[in-house]
């Protein structure tokens, strides 16, 4: 580590920042303060489709991070060799809103191979540094306008702190329960709710009511309508389809990725309701949102 702190103090001066992460990190691991390269690395791949070990997959990097940690660890590994060649240390980071970034850890890059999978890119080993896990999740900064430039130098690109909180709003990777009708969840995340510890509030939240719910394809736009009925009430129904890997035994769902699928409450119904009566309602919905056309919906009947 070789930043000159006078820049680093002109920097505080002109951004009004108190610390950077720079000072934040420095003089909790020996090794860490004698590399001589660092990169700072703000993961925020809009891709909807990214390639990690050669194959396809869905979904978000803050997704991916929470919910499937072997996969994102996987795509941290595969870097082009011109970026990472002579790295020494990543400082990860995980883009938030705007241009806010949440630090996920430092990791020690060691051996490096070609990557059988994309030309001109090598996979490295990497090893998380525990000196810097007390900091993990809770450290938020601010990269700049930049955010396109994803992959920068730690000695010379400082980054102030612009919070230190309690880390991720959805504890554990179960989002917080706010209300039925804020409810939206990814699939990763409708299968955090399902097997979470009993006293969580979505437990008794889901079990109380039933619903007409919709399933929204965010790859296509088309969506799917269906009601709750019975003394289980929504968690019934969405149990299933956290057991069947998303589509819920249904014939027209099972063609497409639960990867894609996002869950949410159209309207709250007493957990008393009759199979008929809730059709009806589904019925109506069906009717408005036309999830029976071919175009904008995945509703067969």
């Amino acid at each position: 580590m070789k930043f000159d702190q006078s820049k680093i103090d002109a920097f505080k001066q002109e951004k009004g920042a108190i610390v950077t992460i720079q000072e934040l990190l420095r003089g909790r691991d020996a090794d860490f303060d004698a590399a001589k390269n660092i990169r700072l690395v703000r993961h925020a791949d809009n891709r909807k489709v990214k390639l990690i070990k050669g194959k396809e997959v869905r979904g978000t990097l803050y997704n991916l991070y929470r919910y499937q940690k072997e996969t994102f660890l996987q795509y941290q590994r595969e870097q082009p060799r011109k970026r990472f060649e002579d790295v020494d240390y990543m400082v990860a980071f995980i883009g938030e809103k705007g241009t806010t970034a949440r630090f996920v850890g430092v990791y020690k890059v060691g051996n490096k191979v070609d990557s059988p999978y994309i030309p001109d890119d090598i996979i490295c080993d990497m090893e998380v540094v525990a000196a810097f896990e007390p900091l993990t999740h809770s450290v938020v900064i601010d990269w700049g306008k930049s955010t396109v430039s994803w992959c920068q130098d730690f000695d010379t690109q400082f980054k102030p702190v612009i919070r230190i909180d309690e880390g991720f709003e959805d504890a554990d990777g179960v989002p917080r329960f706010v209300s039925y009708y804020d409810t939206l969840l990814s699939f990763d995340q409708l299968r955090a709710v399902i097997n979470s510890n009993n006293d969580n509030p979505w437990h008794t939240a889901l079990r109380s009511v039933n619903c007409i719910y919709l399933i929204s394809d965010v790859e296509n736009g088309r969506h799917y309508v269906g009601s709750t009925y019975g003394e289980n009430g929504i968690w019934g129904r969405w149990e299933t389809y956290v057991k069947t890997g998303g589509h819920g035994d249904n014939v027209e769902l099972k063609k497409y990725s639960a990867q894609n699928f996002q869950w949410s409450i159209l309207e709250v119904l007493p957990i008393n309701i009759t199979a008929d009566q809730a059709v009806d309602r589904e019925n109506l919905y069906k009717q408005k949102l036309m999830s029976r056309h071919k175009v904008t919906g995945y509703n067969q009947n």
